[in-house]
């Protein structure tokens, strides 16, 4: 996926197209332009209309016109599903530097990613999660250092607030792989372990992913087993 490690203007655009495909361009509708709104916000949902299909499945962007430049200066864009956390820009600045900060303060803290930058990260994060051709694994740190991640390179992007620090991203030709910390109660009893995420692209063969780990990989419940007011995807 060269549009994730080499990132570029128009790498939302691409990237969307390869998980998702594309409708009929010819039907998408006009946005209204505001002068106010950074052109990288405009691309965005754009891109994310010419789809035809849902694209976020957890944190979520402000509708085009819904975005306001607050007293602040700043403007909220994208807010976290259960609104603990809101990331925002000031449109007037020229490096359109990204920004969080939660729901109880009003201090906004750099979030070490430009706005094209974090728009492609969080496009990333909800393509993992939103999709169903994917496993998760708890891996203790030598077996994920002996070659289950031979196939990926690392991926440019900043931890998110919502993420653990130490929290990687990675590509293939063909699929995403995010190495985090495992939550509460799937840690390996006395290993450090992680938990490795791979998602696969539509046609892409998933199983080759899973050679030496299956002993490790989660079974997932399907989603008419999830509770209807479940708010976030379960970890595996």
């Amino acid at each position: 996926m060269e549009e994730l490690l080499h990132p570029r203007s128009d790498s939302v655009r691409r990237f969307l197209r390869r998980w998702y495909g594309t409708s009929d361009e010819s039907s998408e509708p006009t946005l209204l332009k505001r002068g106010n709104i950074p052109p990288e916000l405009f691309e965005w949902h754009e891109a994310a209309t010419s789809t035809g299909t849902l694209v976020t499945f957890q944190d979520y962007p402000v509708k085009l016109a819904d975005l306001r430049r607050a007293a602040d200066g700043m403007m909220v864009f994208w807010i976290e599903n259960q609104q603990g956390y809101y990331w925002a820009v000031d449109p007037k600045s020229a490096d359109r530097q990204v920004f969080d900060r939660t729901n109880t303060s009003d201090a906004w803290r750099p979030t070490g990613e430009n706005l094209e930058r974090f728009l492609l990260h969080r496009t990333v994060h909800e393509a993992l999660l939103g999709t169903e051709t994917k496993f998760s694994a708890v891996v203790p740190t030598e077996v994920l250092e002996s070659g289950a991640l031979s196939r990926f390179a690392a991926l440019p992007f900043a931890p998110a607030v919502n993420e653990s620090p130490s929290t990687h991203w990675l590509c293939s030709g063909d699929a995403l792989a995010r190495v985090a910390p495992p939550p509460v109660g799937y840690a390996s009893p006395g290993k450090e372990s992680w938990m490795l995420t791979v998602a696969a692209a539509p046609g892409a063969d998933l199983l080759k992913y899973c050679t030496g780990l299956e002993m490790y990989i989660h079974a997932r419940p399907r989603r008419d087993e999830l509770p209807d007011d479940r708010l976030e995807t379960p970890p595996f």
